[in-house]
């Protein structure tokens, strides 16, 4: 049976993340074209504009898991560190993955397309996706089946990045 206190957490924390998306989005000027949930969590689609610089896409992307630790850093800080701060420290963490769909990689794409380390960075990014996945499979093997659905992330983020190429 599943607990509503830590449904409840992961839906705020998740709500928290994309409200500092959304902040940092009005800060900036920016508009929201289309808001969709996909398998990887929610996408906030914006209108494309190459006059758009590289240091507000950045805020704009890093601003989700920079609340995500911020809040992480205040339940701790208050001697509430349970479901709602190590919600939001993996909220950070999962989100700053270098994978395309993630924020981690958006801000990586942000520094790298277009320029002629890109071919570099998609090969390292690929190697360390692997590795990602290497090391989770690696998890399930040793530790047991709990480590599952860890493989099953990383493996799935992996081939939606391969896919969405």
């Amino acid at each position: 049976m599943r607990d509503s206190r830590l449904i409840l957490a992961f839906y705020t924390v998740c709500a928290l993340h994309e409200g500092g998306h959304l902040a940092a989005l009005a800060l900036m000027g920016g508009h929201i074209r289309s808001v969709e949930m996909e398998g990887t969590g929610i996408r906030i689609d914006t209108p494309a504009n190459s006059a758009d610089p590289v240091k507000k896409e950045v805020f704009v992307l890093i601003s989700g898991p920079a609340v995500n630790i911020i809040m992480y850093i205040i339940t701790v800080l208050t001697g509430r560190s349970g479901y709602f701060a190590m919600l939001n420290l993996g909220a950070a963490v999962y989100n700053l993955l270098p994978y395309r769909s993630l924020d981690g990689g958006g801000i990586i794409a942000q520094f790298t397309s277009g320029t002629v380390h890109e071919k570099a960075a998609e090969l390292v990014l690929n190697v360390l996706k692997l590795c990602i996945t290497g090391t989770a499979a690696a998890f399930v093997i040793i530790c047991g089946s709990e480590f599952l659905p860890l493989l099953t992330a990383a493996a799935f983020l992996y081939i939606s990045d391969y896919i969405s190429r």
